[in-house]
């Protein structure tokens, strides 16, 4: 007999003996069989079909605990709504779409995830797109989005004071900004409070002795980066610290330009005894800069993030982090855009989330250092 009969024998041997031994008595899925209804949908949460029909499409009237249990019997049932027939009743298409401005950045995939979770039950599917921080192929994007007929637009935008971006913004039904304040728009935005969680860090640093304090922020045409520099500026003006220029840098958001700005702050006269990283997208640079000189984090200089990645987790030690929750800035985001397509008139809405600081080893009393060359 060959290898190959004796492979089928055996597995035929095999699969008799699952067969013989798998319970026969297994009660089967109610609705396994086929696809879910809105009627399967509203039996299972015990309420009326037009009652789950309102609350799957954010209209008003449906009590939050009702709204709730049908989101969860249709996630349960696998429930998603007959697209094509939604499209030709109400003339929309279903879609959202969903612009970055650099689809690489591990927090834009967490933002992502939790909108799509947000917006699946509804049935909109999320079509995401990455803008590179060009605000010219971001321009070519939200007009691609817009040739589809995409029902809305959730966006962080790669120059907040781009020529014409608001009116582009605005002429989706519904749209919202990602952490972005775009001058004369009229969308709904979800906001962080960089401010709050910064100036715990810079008060945790100076209660330690710190004075020469730097911050690598990123490029000032971004809320976030324009945020942190102005906190920075204001909390040493607090606490009566002279500023230094050449301690707080701006730019570009590139590995290279992390490398670059954090080489050239350590290889000044009297350089920083503490620096506090804006932004996620300079870390590689950032650690890279301070291993080619040898230093050592908290003993040489103490390390702030801001920005919770791996990289913040797994560093030895953990790294000081002022952290913000990225699945409440999606999900957020998603909710205002269901919001605004159930009730397009209503007065525009500014959700701003809490940071937190969190000293996790990465910070220590600061010793005096001489100048690093390069």
């Amino acid at each position: 007999m060959s290898p190959a009969e004796l492979f089928c024998l055996d597995t035929g041997r095999a699969l008799g003996l699952a067969l013989q031994t798998f319970p026969r008595n297994v009660p089967k899925p109610s609705y396994s069989l086929k696809t879910a209804t809105l009627h399967d949908v509203a039996r299972e949460a015990g309420v009326s079909v037009s009652t789950v029909s309102r609350a799957l499409n954010d209209q008003p009237f449906v009590r939050p605990e009702v709204r709730d249990r049908v989101l969860l019997a249709s996630e349960a049932l696998g429930y998603r709504p007959d697209v094509s027939a939604r499209s030709m009743r109400t003339g929309t298409t279903g879609a959202v779409g969903l612009i970055v401005s650099d689809i690489s950045n591990p927090l834009f995939a967490a933002i992502a995830k939790a909108a799509d979770t947000a917006l699946s039950p509804r049935g909109y599917a999320l079509m995401i797109a990455n803008s590179a921080n060009d605000a010219d192929h971001e321009a070519e994007l939200i007009s691609a989005f817009r040739q589809r007929r995409l029902d809305g637009l959730i966006i962080a935008a790669a120059n907040e004071g781009a020529a014409g971006l608001g009116d582009r913004i605005g002429s989706f039904q519904a749209s919202v900004l990602l952490d972005r304040d775009v001058p004369g728009s009229r969308a709904d935005a979800v906001l962080s409070d960089h401010g709050a969680g910064l100036g715990e860090a810079i008060t945790h640093l100076t209660s330690l002795g710190h004075r020469r304090i730097a911050l690598i922020a990123g490029t000032p045409s971004q809320r976030g980066s324009r945020v942190r520099i102005e906190t920075f500026n204001a909390e040493l003006d607090r606490l009566r610290i002279p500023r230094d220029t050449t301690l707080c840098r701006s730019g570009g958001m590139t590995i290279e330009d992390g490398y670059r700005a954090v080489s050239e702050i350590l290889a000044l006269a009297e350089p920083p005894t503490a620096i506090i990283a804006g932004n996620n997208q300079l870390f590689a640079g950032f650690f890279g800069a301070i291993r080619d000189v040898g230093l050592r984090i908290p003993d040489d200089l103490s390390v702030v993030a801001c920005e919770e990645t791996e990289l913040t987790s797994f560093h030895a030690p953990p790294l000081d982090v002022v952290r913000r929750d990225m699945d409440a800035l999606g999900r957020t985001a998603a909710e205002l855009l269901l919001a605004r397509l159930a009730t397009p008139n209503r007065r525009r809405r500014q959700v701003v989330l809490p940071t937190t600081f969190e000293a996790r080893g990465s910070s220590a009393v600061p010793r005096s250092r001489q100048r690093v060359t390069t």
